[in-house]
């Protein structure tokens, strides 16, 4: 039997459906998360800590894009049906409040006093860019698109508990670790039951958007509300969230 040209559309089909192997996927991983910091860390002192931000996660990104054109497999950038993009909007505005609780209910500290600053003074449309989408793209394509795809090849349930182990441990700071584990699993279960790394990119950039935001007390109505009420609130998220999930995991 012969093997089909590159040009025949059924293989074509299936590379771009198919992930990474889970050997190379590790490897890719690692060298993402590597550019991510390197870059952060070198070019922060030159051009500050937003912008090298930035530059960080357009660098990983265009490296992720490049690489599975060259490579032959798929990142998972593909539509989804409805419930998964409802889905990733429940989570997207909840996750965050039960996040925050969990570091209140451990005692951690919150974010580092320069990243604090700088979204401070910075700019919100320009906060909201190199904070929010631009980490919503980059990341879910090293920890959802690459990571989680080719290891729910061989088990959902681990492409999913491995990809949040490794995405909270990226962020090093132990309330962030806390905080993002959470986050992880729900970002793995949008991705492997979707089988697109889309509606991940929404709920990342989401929850991002929305600590932005209330940090810097842009709408301070929504933050009195939240203290005056912590504990329906967390009520409240926590369904958001948990619904959430269980839209996206839920057999179609």
């Amino acid at each position: 039997m012969t093997s089909p040209k590159p040009s025949d559309p059924r293989k074509q089909s299936q590379l771009y459906h198919a992930p990474l192997g889970v050997a190379a996927a590790v490897w890719i991983t690692g060298a993402g998360i590597l550019t991510i910091y390197v870059l952060q860390i070198a070019l922060a002192p030159l051009v500050g800590g937003l912008l090298a931000a930035a530059l960080g996660y357009v660098v990983v990104t265009a490296f992720m894009v490049a690489l599975a054109r060259q490579r032959g497999f798929s990142l998972g950038v593909r539509g989804a049906v409805p419930r998964f993009w409802i889905a990733a909007v429940m989570v997207g505005i909840a996750a965050w409040y039960v996040d925050l609780r969990i570091v209140d209910r451990l005692h951690l500290h919150g974010e580092p006093e320069e990243l604090q600053h700088i979204v401070d003074i910075s700019p919100l449309p320009a906060t909201l860019l190199a904070i929010a989408l631009l980490p919503a793209i980059g990341e879910e394509l090293v920890f959802r698109g690459v990571l989680a795809r080719a290891l729910a090849v061989r088990s959902a349930i681990l492409a999913i508990v491995v990809s949040a182990v490794v995405f909270s441990a990226y962020h090093m700071q132990p309330a962030q670790m806390a905080g993002t584990f959470p986050l992880g699993l729900a970002l793995g279960v949008l991705t492997v039951r979707s089988h697109s790394v889309v509606p991940a990119m929404v709920t990342h950039f989401l929850n991002n958007a929305v600590v932005l935001v209330l940090s810097r007390v842009e709408v301070p109505g929504v933050t009195t509300l939240l203290t005056r009420h912590a504990d329906g609130a967390l009520v409240g998220a926590s369904a958001l969230m948990v619904g959430g999930v269980l839209l996206a995991g839920r057999e179609a």
